[in-house]
């Protein structure tokens, strides 16, 4: 769904401004709703105690703009009965759990679209008119905040808009679930988006090593290729070992982080395919009253809900009865999507929730080696 890659130290602010550009630069509410979510999940990022300090002024203006909707434990407040809907839980799935109201929406896409602007100003110092154009008369002239201020807004588009911040919240304070952080072992080569276009410039001496070999020109035969690679593999291992020098150390971490995410990435894809897949054996092939695609066709936010479905079976507490764990399971499909599930006690499809959790943990348990890619 989102890179969850990390950056390194200080691009806090760059991260919010790409939030802004990708709001600002599209028409389409679902895609929308995609960033609003991940911008809910960077407000998170304000209140981390262990911010470095390259990114402490931007989390300090940050938590400042948004106190007044903030406990004084740093946690977002509960929005009871908050404009634009609650979203007050049938099942109280939404107790204890953080629900910023629709003014902290609106204030977070205010930020990310001063933090853009301000971006492209810095980047285009001959200023162009546009570029020195009042930031609130850019933005009030928007579409994106014409459509969310506007009272013609349909309110199932303002609900899901603030469902979609709201998850993110939720998401940013849980952080990353299992499926994706099962330690692994070394990677020597890494996924094929490392270092690709708009990655991160890493600092430290292994980094611009990595930088200099691959800006090499092609190798002239076999043997001088070879000789690259085995440096390669040599440079990622060091980034597996305990004593990694701090210069190399924000560079080692993002390393570790990427190839990570990558192989555990496949090993919950393919455990959301194995729910999917049980679930259309359990309907006879019908997904929500139609006819379901086969899993290669669907897009990858169509399968993305099945992946919060399958973090949710293996972050199951222990004990919690198969019922339970397909009620929650299915909840978090929904709210993926950010609709409302149906009420578990009449959702007639309550027994093809529970073949897709026994599907998913008869694929996880198959699988449940500690996941690898090797050189």
């Amino acid at each position: 769904m989102k890179s969850w890659a990390k950056f390194p130290p200080g691009m806090l602010n760059v991260r919010e401004a790409a939030c802004g550009y990708s709001l600002f630069t599209t028409k389409d509410p679902d895609i929308w709703k995609w960033h609003i979510e991940e911008l809910g999940e960077l407000c998170t990022e304000a209140w981390d105690n262990d911010q470095p300090a390259e990114d402490r002024a931007w989390a300090e203006r940050y938590r400042e703009k948004f106190s007044r909707w903030i406990d004084d434990f740093g946690h977002p407040a509960i929005g009871h009965k908050a404009n634009a809907g609650a979203l007050e839980s049938h099942d109280g799935r939404f107790d204890d759990e953080p629900a910023p109201p629709w003014p902290m929406l609106l204030e977070a896409v205010k930020s990310a679209c001063f933090a853009m602007i301000e971006g492209f100003t810095k980047e285009n110092t001959g200023a162009t008119e546009r570029a020195a154009a009042d930031p609130t008369s850019r933005l009030h002239r928007s579409y994106l905040w014409r459509t969310l201020t506007s009272d013609d807004t349909a309110e199932e588009h303002r609900a899901e808009a603030l469902r979609a911040f709201r998850r993110g919240v939720r998401n940013g304070r849980r952080g990353r679930p299992r499926t994706l952080t099962r330690p692994i072992l070394p990677v020597l080569k890494p996924p094929y988006h490392w270092g690709g276009v708009g990655f991160p410039e890493y600092p430290g001496p292994s980094a611009a090593r990595e930088r200099a070999i691959k800006e090499l020109p092609p190798p002239a035969n076999r043997e001088e290729l070879a000789a690259r690679e085995e440096e390669l593999h040599a440079l990622y291992a060091s980034a597996w070992r305990e004593d990694v020098p701090e210069e190399d150390r924000v560079w080692a971490a993002a390393y570790r982080d990427i190839c990570t995410l990558s192989v555990n990435g496949r090993r919950r894809s393919a455990i959301a395919q194995g729910a999917y897949e049980g679930y259309l054996q359990s309907s006879d092939g019908l997904f929500d009253g139609e006819p379901a695609r086969p899993w290669r066709e669907l897009s990858v936010r169509a399968g993305e809900p099945w992946c919060s479905f399958v973090d949710r079976v293996e972050d199951a507490p222990e004990g919690e009865s198969e019922p339970a764990t397909a009620e929650a399971a299915a909840w978090e499909y929904w709210d993926t999507l950010y609709r409302v599930a149906p009420p578990w006690d009449s959702d007639p499809a309550q027994a093809h929730w529970l073949a897709a959790v026994r599907a998913a943990r008869r694929k996880a348990h198959a699988d449940d080696g500690s996941p690898e890619m090797g050189k």
